[in-house]
This record gives C-alpha cells, structure tokens and sequence, in this order.
C-alpha cells in the first residue's frame, strides 16, 4: 500500500495518533503489547514516515545536501557513493544536487536544501569562482552545516577536505622536468578559483626550483571536460607542439589523447601527457595514464567524520585539512629526447 499515513496506522491500531507516533518512536508510555501491534500494522501497511512531518516535529530530517559540479566525471560518481554509505550507516540520507559548475544552478540548489530543511550540506565548489558566495553565507545564517570538500570558497569559514593540490602539481612538473620536457603546457580552469590557482602555484613553483622558465602562454584556460581538454588541444597544436601536456584532471586528459591520435601523434614519444585523480580506468586507457592520485576515499571518509562532529556537537569548524597526493607514472609519459 502506498501513500500511508500515520493516521491508517493509528486506525487500524485502533489507537490514538498521538499513541502511534510514540509507538513507532519508541516513546515511553506505550505497553508493550500496543506498540508491538502498532509496528506491526505499519508493516503490514508498508508505513513510511514523512520526513518533512518529522522536521515539524524534531526539528530534523535526517537529510544532508551533497553538491557537486559533474557526475558525467567518475570521481564525483565516486565520491557520492562514499559519502552515501558513509551517513548512511549514521542513519542520514543525501539530496544530489548537480551544479555543472554554473554559479547561478549553485544558488538554486543550495536555495532549495534551504526550504527542504537539509540539516547540513557537503559541497563541491564551482570550479567557475565567484566572489558572490551570499547562498552560503545564509546557510550559515541559518546555522546550517557546511563542509566542502576538494575545495572551497576564499571568504567563507567553513572546514574543507582536499588533496594538497599544489604539492600534487609540483611532484609531477619536477618529474617532467627532471626527464628532459621544458615546454610543459598545463591546461587548466578558472585561474581565480583555488581548484585550479593551487595547482598552477606547484607547476610554477617546479619550474623556479629547477631554475628554469616557463612561458605565461603555457598555462592555458579551458573547460575542466574531456571536450575542454580536447579543444584546448586543438588550439595549441595549431600554434606550436609541446613537451607534454598536463590536465587538473584525467577526464580533460582523456580529451588531449583523443586529440593526439587524431593529429597522430605519438603519446609519449612525440608528447607526454598527464593528468590528475587516477580515475579508476585511467590504467586501463590504450596509453596508461601518468597522473596524480588523489585518496578520494580518505577525503570522503575525513570529510564526512568532520560534518558528523558539527552535526552532533555543534563544533565550530574552519580548518583546511590537506592531504597527501601520490605521483602515479604510467606509459603516457616518458624521458623526453632532445
């Protein structure tokens, strides 16, 4: 039966409503034999609770708002199904919101965990930055929960999980570096949002340490997508070819493959290519790919450990918590013959 409602329950019962509710609550005042036959009849009656009645009632919904930018990239798939078994085995459900990275889809998600009574929300910033962050300044007003996680809004306190993204982007210029390629073209996003500016600070941190220099024209701005990945390489190889070429991630590298094939050129004979997450097919590709690592379970995990800590102690929290990336070195990069 479908649409139940705690009245059906509490007029089979043949109970008050008020009786049903603290028999499927596990109430006091209650005998055991009518709250066995309550629950019993709710059942049989396939009784769901209505979570919107239960917020009038306690004030909570046992939902939390989860956002993210693109599920068309496995590693936000991933990462809500971690966070998904992670608070569901504290008793929280999520609401998905998908903001494709556009400012104004964020607002209208975050507005709408607003009037759904979310009791918090985990969020992956837009990586298109924006100095308007109103949306999550009335999540705080509202004292609402927010932990993001993979990056953050510079002006908002709130906590953030993420790989230290920097160290990630200098591990893997000096490695290129080190195996002969000068001219090392990074394609990446927003240069204002620190998804993308973390990342450039490594890259450009390697070529001083090494006591070399990279050329502005090299950091090149495009949609963090395969489709992005493969136009930014279009444009690029009609102007020059590079050493190599590296992603902010495997998905916009998977388009600099496909860019490369079609031009025949050889990966990475001809140019190396990398990218950044170790997707879990990024092994499997016809050319491995070289990239960096990020533990996306541990970041779930951290992140979810830390909402948690908000949620029931109401802590206030607003560190940044970095952690490791790994260089992982697959066949589409190799020393480069000058």
């Amino acid at each position: 039966m479908s649409g139940t409602t705690i009245k059906d329950v509490a007029r089979v019962a043949q109970v008050s409503v008020g009786t049903a509710s603290m028999a499927l609550n596990s109430k006091p005042g209650v005998n055991e034999e009518t709250r066995e036959r309550v629950l019993k009849i709710a059942q049989q009656l396939n009784y769901k609770p209505n979570p919107y009645a239960r917020y009038l009632t306690r004030k909570k919904t046992n939902i939390i708002g989860l956002v993210v930018t693109d599920i068309t990239n496995p590693f936000f798939g991933n990462m809500i199904d971690i966070i998904q078994q992670d608070l569901g085995s504290h008793g929280y459900d999520i609401m998905l919101g998908i903001s494709r990275g556009s400012i104004t889809e964020e607002k209208k998600i975050i507005q709408k965990f607003i009037d759904m009574h979310v009791d918090g929300v985990i969020a992956v910033p837009s990586h298109n930055f924006t100095s308007d962050t109103l949306h999550y300044q009335e999540l705080q007003k509202l004292n609402i929960p927010l932990c993001f996680i993979t990056s953050y809004y510079p002006g908002i306190e709130a906590p953030c999980v993420m790989t230290d993204l920097s160290e990630g982007s200098y591990r893997l210029t000096k490695y290129l570096l080190e195996n002969g390629h000068q001219s090392i073209v990074y394609l990446v996003g927003n240069l204002a949002a620190p998804v993308s500016n973390l990342r450039v600070d490594g890259y450009i941190s390697a070529f001083r340490d090494a006591h070399l220099t990279y050329q502005p024209e090299w950091i090149v701005t495009a949609d963090v997508t395969l489709q992005g990945g493969y136009s930014a390489t279009e444009q690029i190889l009609s102007q020059f070819k590079p050493d190599a070429i590296i992603t902010v991630n495997d998905f916009m590298a998977m388009g600099v493959l496909k860019s490369l094939k079609e031009h025949h050129i050889l990966v990475p004979q001809d140019i190396s290519v990398a990218g950044y997450d170790d997707l879990i097919y990024s092994s499997m590709l016809e050319t491995p790919l070289t990239t960096v690592k990020q533990p996306l379970e541990q970041i779930c995990q951290r992140t979810v450990s830390i909402f948690l800590k908000q949620l029931t102690d109401l802590e206030t929290v607003t560190e940044k918590f970095l952690l490791k990336p790994s260089l992982i070195i697959r066949s589409s990069s190799c020393p480069h013959s000058l």
